[in-house]
């Protein structure tokens, strides 16, 4: 934005730092006391962030940040966030509610694992909370990791996994006993298995998981049919345990059938759609960036609500992140010699060469911000064929066949594709799809009928909305499947470079980027 550090009033910083000085170490030893006293003598990766978020560190950090980009200057006061807080006030202070029930769910933040807020105005008021160890976060990534993926990256992995398994009543009763439901809507998470557990196998996963389960997938494995029922039971147990926790809020002091959610278990779509389903939930709002990336955002609210500013504003889409004008773009392709045609109607051409099954790389405006591909830095296709998803996995992504891929949908033709549909412009809800979807757009729905979609209004992505507008036109499908522009376990491409080094180093067919289109092979 051009600014400088005496620009800055205030860094807020998102998480508080100043208990991790006295307080967490104390809590932690107080924790491992009372559960597991030889976990004492292990390191886990709570106490690993002991270190880790001591101000002093922080502070160190953040000036070394803002000296390699440049600035120069005294460091602003940085102020520091209760994390949770920070979650709850990206999920409310931007969502379209004036009173609403707000839960917060992931590993961990400071000592807190779950918690549920009420936001009524500007004002946010904690209702409950689960503290280490009673992590569903935890819980989830231990299995992630389990199955052989990196925990706090591959979660979506065993989501996706868990549409395949079939229930088994020997699994269910383990995992009963790793989360254990109360009648108040409460539940508990049993350490051993995880956080205060001996480990053998694994960083996250204890070993009295290995005794309970059987021996852990490893990376390269063939996946049985067991791994994916326990996928199954996980998933089933993350879903009734977050659903209890609504009756939380409706025996205590929650104020609406409206629901904000985030943390890092809220990128769990399918979990999202569970809620969504509830009786008692009418409206469901989720942000853009519902992970830690989001309690950035989150916690400068808070700040500015302190200050006597107005902390609400409805966060309608997330193309906050750089954008090039159509002369930058030009002049990067002449400085790489690559070969490209300027187009008067780029939404018209593209959709043509869509229509025709080619692989497009869509770079338009400016990059969305969070973990979903919304139309500015995005892997296209048609989705009428099913084999599309086997081609894009192929020739670009890379990823296991089972993983599902998902559409953007016209907002004006969501109910011809979903059941019960309501406008989700983030892709962070599964819904149940018709009949028409699983014909029209195999290749974007998954094998339980169910897709992540993101709604797309002409008013929040105009190009975009073009696009899939004028593909319906030619094919009668007012969608497309869309990915991430990136090959397998690479960032979303950023800038112009970033988008020719992934085209030319993929399958794709076609680059469109701003008004220009760049052909390969042929």
């Amino acid at each position: 934005e051009g600014i400088g550090l005496s620009d800055i009033s205030v860094i807020a910083f998102a998480w508080d730092a100043n208990f991790y000085r006295l307080r967490m170490p104390l809590f932690l030893a107080a924790t491992a006391l009372k559960r597991s006293p030889l976990s004492l003598f292990r390191k886990t990766g709570a106490s690993g962030e002991i270190s880790k978020y001591q101000p002093a560190n922080i502070r160190q950090l953040l000036t070394e940040m803002f000296r390699s980009e440049g600035f120069t200057g005294k460091l602003p006061p940085v102020r520091f966030i209760t994390h949770h807080l920070a979650h709850a006030a990206i999920a409310f202070y931007t969502s379209p509610f004036d009173k609403s029930d707000i839960l917060i769910i992931d590993g961990s933040g400071e000592n807190k694992a779950t918690s549920g807020y009420i936001g009524e105005g500007d004002k946010l008021k904690k209702v409950f909370t689960y503290t280490i160890p009673d992590s569903l976060g935890w819980f989830y990534k231990s299995v992630t990791e389990y199955l052989g993926y990196l925990p706090d990256r591959h979660e979506g992995r065993v989501m996706a996994l868990a549409s395949y398994g079939e229930e088994d009543e020997e699994i269910q009763k383990i995992f009963s006993r790793i989360i254990s439901l109360k009648k108040d809507g409460s539940y508990r998470h049993n350490p051993a298995y995880s956080f205060l557990g001996a480990h053998r196998n694994g960083k996250v996963f204890g070993k009295k998981m290995e005794e309970d389960l059987g021996p852990p997938r490893f990376k390269g494995e063939e996946i049985s049919q067991r791994h994916k029922n326990i996928a199954r039971a996980a998933q089933d147990t993350l879903e009734e345990s977050v659903v209890s926790l609504l009756s939380r809020f409706k025996n205590g002091e929650g104020v609406s059938s409206n629901l904000c959610v985030a943390g890092g278990i809220a990128l769990n779509c399918r979990m999202n759609g569970h809620l969504s389903e509830h009786p008692s939930v009418e409206n469901i709002y989720l942000p853009p960036l519902p992970g830690d990336a989001g309690t950035a955002l989150g916690a400068a609210l808070l700040v500015a609500a302190n200050l006597g500013f107005n902390p609400r504003f409805s966060l309608t889409h997330s193309y906050w992140g750089p954008g090039y004008s159509s002369e930058e773009v030009e002049a990067v392709l002449k400085k790489t010699k690559a070969d490209y045609s300027k187009e008067k109607d780029i939404s018209g051409r593209a959709a043509e060469l869509l229509a025709k099954g080619n692989l497009l790389g869509w770079f338009q405006g400016r990059l969305e911000a969070g973990p979903r591909a919304l139309g500015g830095r995005s892997i296209l296709a048609d989705p009428r064929d099913i084999k599309t998803k086997d081609i894009v996995n192929k020739r670009v992504k890379g990823r296991e066949k089972w993983r599902p891929f998902a559409p953007s949908i016209l907002k004006e033709n969501m109910n011809d594709y979903l059941l019960n549909p309501f406008d989700s412009p983030f892709m962070g809800i599964a819904f149940k799809t018709t009949p028409k979807a699983d014909s029209d757009m195999p290749a974007a729905i998954h094998v339980d009928s169910t897709t992540r979609p993101q709604i797309v209004s002409r008013d929040s992505s105009k190009k975009y909305w073009e696009l899939i507008k004028k593909f319906g036109d030619l094919t009668g499908v007012y969608g497309l499947l869309n990915t991430s522009f990136n090959v397998n376990e690479e960032p979303i491409v950023a800038s112009p470079e970033d988008a020719l080094r992934s085209f030319y180093a993929s399958g794709l067919d076609y680059l469109v980027i701003e008004n220009f289109i760049l052909r390969k092979g042929g």
